[in-house]
């Protein structure tokens, strides 16, 4: 177990919204990392929330609780917003 994340605990990473399940942990000179079985891939434990109540995995989606979809879509809003302001600076034509 590392700090309230344990294995076998459902988990989603902050980045990406990825879902899964807590495989096992490794301790780094960087901190801890968690392994999540649905990528495959490791996580900072820092940058995962552990997930309350059931989460079913489907083949091709998750099956969220309604407040988990709201964070969800909150922050997918958060980021579009932020690559729009990007772009906008970027594409602004700057007069002469």
């Amino acid at each position: 177990m590392s700090g309230s994340i344990a294995a076998g605990d459902t988990v989603q990473y902050s980045g990406t919204g990825t879902i899964g399940k807590v495989k096992r942990f490794d301790q780094r000179d960087d901190g801890t990392w968690a392994l999540v079985d649905s990528s495959n891939l490791w996580y900072k434990v820092d940058t995962l929330e552990v997930l309350e109540g059931e989460v079913e995995a489907k083949e091709w989606d998750k099956t969220l609780t309604l407040d988990e979809l709201k964070r969800t879509t909150e922050r997918n809003i958060d980021r579009i917003s932020r690559v729009q302001e990007i772009l906008e600076v970027e594409l602004c034509e700057s007069g002469g």
